[in-house]
């Protein structure tokens, strides 16, 4: 039998970022129309659908049980709070280059505070990456433990420890204090980290499972 299973994350995961897609088409035009009205009416409904968008994704992975690394609940909090932190991170670095170039002006003050929200996503990341750590370790249980030894000591355990020292609590020591927050150097800095970590936490997330 051929077609469209509706009980498959992968199904979801094409219906999500469909819709996805069509709400910032829209968005764009509204936009590019300067209709401010109807720009506030799509944005309300883009946020959740982003949200379910990278959760989609995230169940693809949580809900195969036969992958004791993946199999958890807290998978999409973490994907959300990644998709945070890089997204966040690539927009301060998009700003600073185009306010360099003079193609678009933004003041300091709003890129400091971006980066103040930069580092409460990061923070509340590194808060969801220990709880799942803390699980597993634990009850010290065949499985958990192998997993594990793999992602501290393994083949993974470089992109595991780069994401943790340089992708998380690097750019959280610089962007805590405001003073740092106001030199574009150290806010770039810790946003190219964070880009860098995220996809190192992609690297191990995912072959430590196969492993």
């Amino acid at each position: 039998v051929t077609g469209p299973n509706p009980t498959s994350p992968l199904v979801w995961d094409i219906c999500v970022i469909t819709c996805y897609l069509v709400i910032n088409i829209f968005y764009l035009h509204f936009m590019r129309v300067k209709n401010d009205h109807a720009v506030s009416i799509v944005s309300r409904f883009a946020l959740p659908v982003a949200i379910l968008v990278h959760s989609v994704t995230a169940w693809i992975f949580g809900l195969e049980n036969a992958k004791e690394g993946w199999y958890t609940a807290i998978l999409a909090p973490i994907f959300v709070a990644s998709a945070l932190d890089s997204g966040l991170a690539l927009l301060l670095l998009a700003l600073t280059a185009l306010r360099k170039k003079g193609i678009f002006q933004v003041s300091q003050d709003l890129i400091a505070s971006l980066a103040g929200l930069l580092a409460t996503c990061v923070a509340v990341d590194a808060f969801f990456i220990g709880c799942e750590l803390l699980t597993m370790a634990y009850p010290g249980t065949a499985g958990s433990s192998l997993i594990l030894s793999e992602l501290t000591a393994g083949p993974t355990a470089p992109f595991f420890w780069i994401e943790i020292l340089c992708g998380l609590v690097l750019p959280f020591c610089i962007l805590v204090f405001a003073k740092n927050r106001q030199s574009s150097t150290l806010v770039c800095a810790a946003s190219g980290l964070i880009i860098l970590g995220v996809f190192f936490k992609r690297i191990w997330l995912l072959f430590t499972s196969f492993i």
